[in-house]
């Protein structure tokens, strides 16, 4: 941008900056690098740095909608509960920011606060061993059968 005179009134960057910060308090001296090579890096340097942003920016959805999921099963148990009734809501939820497993209520069982295996996430191997033992004992019934 030029003023009437023809001067520019921001000043325009001859070269790239020689530190780059890393935080509030970290930087790194790139001043002994070429100007292509510090452009280079500090262009990469920006790319990581909105990765990063977009990355927060999806684990503080993932926090907010948490958080009003919970408010709204806690309001729905507080409700229940004042009217009388009995209330167990398990929930489960897996996001970016890692798996949640929550027991509201008045019952027993929510007092306990244990989750069934299937709740928390865990396979049932019941069937597989079943399936294994089955057919260990067809191989073994074979080779018997092949001796005689």
């Amino acid at each position: 941008m030029a003023n009437s005179d023809g001067r520019n009134i921001i000043p325009q960057p001859q070269s790239s900056p020689a530190v780059v910060p890393l935080g509030p308090v970290a930087s790194v001296d790139l001043s002994f690098l070429p100007e292509p090579e510090r452009k280079a890096l500090l262009a990469d340097h920006a790319r990581k740095v909105l990765d990063i942003g977009a990355t927060a920016q999806k684990l503080h959805l993932d926090v907010n909608v948490l958080r009003a999921t919970l408010d709204q099963l806690a309001h729905t148990t507080r409700e229940v509960s004042e009217s009388g009734n009995a209330v167990t809501i398990t929930h489960t939820s897996t996001t970016n920011i890692g798996r949640t497993e929550i027991k509201l209520g008045n019952t027993e069982e929510a007092r306990s606060g244990r989750l069934t295996s299937s709740q928390t996430g865990e396979r049932n191997w019941t069937p597989i061993y079943i399936f294994v033992g089955i057919a260990a004992i067809v191989l073994i019934a074979f080779l018997f059968a092949g001796r005689h």
